[in-house]
């Protein structure tokens, strides 16, 4: 009783305090860029990260030094791999808007998702027992989207006090509340297989958000993440008829506002690709129904093949790189007209374009007449350049850019 009197009277103190303090973070600039973020390499983890708080990129401009960017930097130390991390952030986010935020997305294409809710509800005061009933909800959604490999992992309800502009009764009410939710949070996670709790570092003494401070909250995330990433973990599913005709659709939109128009930044990008690489030719394909066609070439006119008959159909199959080093010796390849005719394509390197909700439309590929080895430096510049096509080729989309 005497918990829901003090709720009752910390509340309205607490909305005053964070709408009209001059050191609420609610005042602190967000970043508000590419929900996309890439660290170098090859082999790319795949990573989620969904919630409210740090996860948003308070005092930061951009997601690349906020804790998204740090995460992906800081996983890549440690793997020796690229790292992908996509977020679904929003500052005034909940546990109960959590699966309707991710309810469009394909959980199956990540490796790791991290979950970061409870700062709201615990400056709510909200009862433990609507916060338990909101996030078990959350992660049934989580639990049946992702497959069996993929870890969870749940970052704990962060604390107040350490904040020394937050009053500290109110501090110390709300982080009391942050301990009940904290704990029923350790109960639901331990209840499912694949998932982790992360609590909040002991004794950290307080500093305002900024890149530094985001790397070193970074840091131990990754670590407890890089622990459950599995080097030999099964390949992303592949490109099958149920995802076909969503991955179409987004082709289409692509299509649609590229239609007819001369795209002299797209060029620029093959033809670094080419000269980077110095094969005979490059391209970016985009993969129809029955074919393949070049939105962009350098080195050889546009052609158009039989989806039957390309290399970029298996590239869009996965989420790294293709290579090829001598078609002709390879029995799949090896009939193709591009090879067993003119040019006489032996060597290929593709990788796969991606629109912004995960459907792999085409490719950046580089060929050759002649067969070559391909190394790891080779696949990372070749990962390198295709994001950056494909960052030109959805700049309009939605967290395309």
């Amino acid at each position: 009783m005497l918990s829901a009197v003090t709720h009752a009277f910390a509340r309205p103190l607490i909305r005053t305090w964070l709408s009209a303090s001059p050191h609420s973070w609610e005042r602190h600039v967000v970043a508000r860029d590419s929900p996309h973020l890439h660290a170098p390499g090859t082999d790319p983890d795949r990573v989620l990260l969904v919630g409210d708080g740090v996860a948003t990129g308070r005092g930061v401009r951009t997601h690349e030094l906020g804790l998204p960017g740090h995460l992906a930097r800081s996983l890549t130390a440690l793997t020796g791999r690229a790292t992908d991390v996509d977020i679904v952030v929003d500052g005034r986010m909940t546990v109960r808007q959590g699966p309707d935020a991710i309810a469009d997305l394909d959980l199956g294409r990540f490796d790791a998702v991290l979950l970061s809710f409870g700062a709201n509800e615990a400056l709510a005061l909200m009862d433990v027992a609507a916060w338990q009933h909101d996030l078990e909800a959350l992660l049934d959604v989580v639990s049946a989207g992702t497959p069996a490999a993929t870890t969870t992992f749940v970052l704990g309800v962060p604390s107040f006090a350490v904040n020394p502009h937050f009053p500290p009764r109110l501090a110390d009410t709300v982080d009391r509340n942050a301990g009940r939710l904290n704990a029923a949070t350790r109960r639901a996670v331990a209840r499912r297989t694949s998932m982790v709790f992360v609590p909040e570092a002991e004794e950290h003494a307080f500093e305002a958000e900024s890149a530094p401070v985001y790397a070193r909250w970074a840091a131990p995330i990754a670590l407890t993440v890089s622990d459950r990433l599995d080097p030999a973990r099964p390949a992303a599913r592949e490109t099958v008829a149920a995802d076909e005709s969503a991955r179409r659709l987004a082709l289409e939109r692509l299509e649609d506002r590229a239609d007819g128009v001369d795209d002299p930044e797209l060029d620029a990008l093959t033809d670094r690709a080419r000269r980077l690489f110095g094969t005979t030719l490059a391209a970016v394909t985009l993969i129809r129904s029955e074919t393949q066609v070049m939105r962009s070439v350098s080195g050889i006119d546009p052609v158009v093949l039989p989806r039957s008959e390309s290399f970029c159909d298996t590239t869009i199959r996965r989420t790294g790189h293709l290579v090829i080093e001598d078609a002709s010796l390879d029995s799949r390849y090896a009939d193709y007209s591009v090879v067993a005719g003119d040019p006489g394509i032996r060597f290929y390197a593709g990788y796969p374009l991606e629109s912004p909700d995960g459907h792999r439309v085409g490719a950046l590929c580089v060929m050759d007449t002649e067969a070559r080895r391909f190394s790891t430096a080779d696949a990372t510049a070749l990962r390198s350049l295709a994001l950056a096509v494909q960052r030109h080729l959805f700049r309009h989309e939605p967290g395309g850019g």
